[in-house]
């Protein structure tokens, strides 16, 4: 699999106090040949397992889209949306979401990650895009 930098949305990014975005936003005008040309993937990796103190915590991920860095604009744009993961699904080193990057996407594009249920008191979420669509 091939991992770039430029195309890294969370590298063992926390989970707790999961609801929130990730910690790196992609400017896709600046993945260069990353992007050119490529049909790109998105793959969200649990880490470390998701853990909540009743093991009632669930994890819905959001890909949004936005013209400015910030996400502050009214035309930030939600591009799709994950099912919701129960804590049991939310294993160690566990492909939780994989989907080909949609067309259309405005310049810079983040995750927003949303817990529910129970808090989420420990685990890791990784997440990228790759060309690499033989993610087992």
């Amino acid at each position: 699999m091939i991992k770039d930098a430029h195309l890294l949305f969370s590298a063992l990014q926390a989970a707790t106090d999961a609801t929130g975005a990730s910690t790196n936003v992609i400017d896709m005008t600046k993945a260069g040949d990353a992007v050119a040309g490529a049909e790109l993937y998105l793959v969200v990796r649990i880490g470390t397992a998701i853990d909540s103190s009743g093991h009632g915590a669930s994890l819905n991920i959001a890909l949004e889209s936005d013209s400015v860095e910030d996400f502050s604009t009214n035309s930030t744009k939600i591009v799709h949306v994950s099912k919701t993961f129960a804590q049991a699904a939310l294993t160690v080193n566990t492909i939780v979401w994989k989907i080909k990057l949609p067309p259309g996407l405005q310049r810079y594009i983040r995750l927003y990650y949303t817990e529910s249920g129970e808090a989420i008191t420990s685990g890791t979420i990784d997440a990228f895009l790759t060309p690499d669509v033989n993610i087992a």
